[in-house]
């Protein structure tokens, strides 16, 4: 199965939320939506207006006003280029490890890649804004403009994710592995993931269902890498 690189997120692992089930979830959660884990640069915040979210952040990152002003003026500068797709999608590897090491080098952070398997690809972009404009989502233009590139990582699993507006949600985010394990013989593997791609159709196409409550986005299988450099 060909998976196609959909770009790079630098997120926070987070402890497993009381709603979550406690016996088939690692007590560190990975997830590829902010719902779950938080995201670094949250643009939502340093493109507000709100002096106190931006207050309550650069304390939240334990850095200076002089260095958080740094940052802000580097997402500016790689936002504009196109290299970080908002909302917070990096363009290249090297460059979300730049960004980690200027700012972040004191805070524990992954490195996810993105990949969506081919086969999935057209129903995904038929969702979303096709074209390669800097102002596109990041994920989409990374889909749209890297048709030869696969993932580089080292592979973890897929999660069953819906994308909406440049960002996902989460099966977890709707305890959907309790409805997962009732269906199905449902089992993440050491690294809290789906196993396999077939495994994981199995779960978009059970989120899918009109009936079943959930955003009513596109459930998909994306594969989750995880890069180290």
């Amino acid at each position: 199965m060909t998976v196609r690189s959909g770009g790079y997120l630098l997120i926070e692992r987070t402890k497993r939320a009381e709603y979550m089930d406690a016996q088939r979830l690692p007590e560190l959660v990975r997830s590829a939506s902010e719902c779950i884990c938080e995201q670094h640069p949250t643009l939502d915040v340093l493109w507000g207006t709100s002096k106190d979210r931006k207050n309550t952040y650069r304390e939240r990152l334990r850095l200076s006003e002089e260095d958080f002003l740094k940052l802000t003026e580097w997402v500016e500068v790689h936002q504009e280029s196109g290299e970080l797709g908002y909302p917070q999608t990096f363009q290249t590897v090297e460059l979300a490890k730049r960004f980690q090491d200027s700012f972040l080098s004191h805070i524990e952070l992954d490195i996810l890649e993105l990949g969506l398997p081919e086969s999935y690809v057209a129903d995904f972009l038929a969702q979303g804004d096709e074209g390669e404009s800097p102002e596109r989502y990041g994920v989409e233009r990374f889909i749209l403009g890297h048709e030869r590139d696969e993932p580089t990582g080292q592979f973890l699993g897929y999660e069953v994710l819906g994308y909406e507006n440049g960002m996902f949600h989460s099966y977890l985010c709707n305890g959907l592995e309790k409805d997962f394990a009732e269906q199905f013989s449902f089992k993440l593997n050491k690294h809290g993931f789906v196993s396999t791609l077939e495994e994981a159709g199995r779960y978009c196409t059970y989120s899918n269902q009109e009936d079943v409550e959930t955003e009513s986005v596109l459930w998909l299988p994306w594969a989750i890498f995880e890069v180290k450099v």
